[in-house]
């Protein structure tokens, strides 16, 4: 599938635009002043230090325990969808009655795991309506579209179709508080929404939905809350 954004782009994956955003952590360094205690000798007049001073271990090791904020927040992989609270955080947004769960490591991508609990009417046809919550750790899935994947989208992947998508990268009060920025890339036609939620650690929360007619503000709530519950 080959997307052609609304707005220009300076980079385009095959059902998702990615976004990178970088960080700059500042270290600083503490002074410490060196107090010799100089004597004079009564031979040759000549100044001897009687010791020299040096830096404090206990002073080394309060330094050296400052932590960024975001940094200190962990996120860890949920065990299952139920764990996860999954039905729960989707409710109504549900399609259907029908979990689909997935866990394991992403193929082709080292020291990664992902989650994927989709809820559909338990078609795996190209346009079925479907609602997922995806878990990834170790991998960005808005940079790389294979990462996310749901019944009947391996179809559609042959497809050459050209989408117009509309993308923005935000952030809100409560992604602040978790550490993160969110992703929202939606087709113009309605028929695709993805919203990611970048986490501290390479940790990622995202929502999809599929042929559904659901609000970004509904896409928010669930990879906040499913992050919420994440938190160690």
């Amino acid at each position: 599938m080959r997307l052609i954004p609304s707005s220009p782009l300076s980079c385009l994956g095959t059902a998702v635009a990615a976004v990178v955003i970088g960080g700059v952590v500042l270290v600083g360094c503490d002074v410490v002043d060196l107090d010799l205690d100089l004597s004079l000798s009564s031979g040759d007049g000549a100044n001897s230090p009687e010791e020299e001073a040096s830096a404090s271990p206990e002073a080394e090791d309060a330094e050296g325990s400052e932590e960024d904020p975001a940094q200190a927040s962990e996120y860890g992989l949920p065990e299952s969808c139920e764990t996860a609270g999954a039905a729960e955080l989707v409710g109504d947004l549900a399609p259907g009655p029908i979990l689909s769960e997935e866990r394991g490591e992403i193929d082709g991508i080292e020291d990664s795991e992902q989650l994927s609990c989709t809820f559909s009417e338990g078609s795996t046809e190209p346009g079925t309506p479907s609602f997922t919550i995806v878990f990834t750790s170790g991998a960005d899935p808005s940079a790389n579209p294979d990462v996310v994947q749901v019944p009947g989208a391996e179809a559609e992947m042959n497809w050459e179709v050209d989408v117009d998508v509309d993308v923005d990268t935000y952030h809100t009060n409560e992604s602040d508080d978790l550490g993160g920025d969110l992703e929202y890339v939606g087709t113009v036609d309605g028929s695709s929404r993805h919203l990611y939620l970048e986490l501290p650690g390479d940790f990622y929360v995202t929502a999809i939905a599929y042929h559904e007619d659901v609000e970004r503000g509904e896409l928010e709530r669930v990879v906040l809350q499913a992050a919420g519950r994440i938190r160690n």
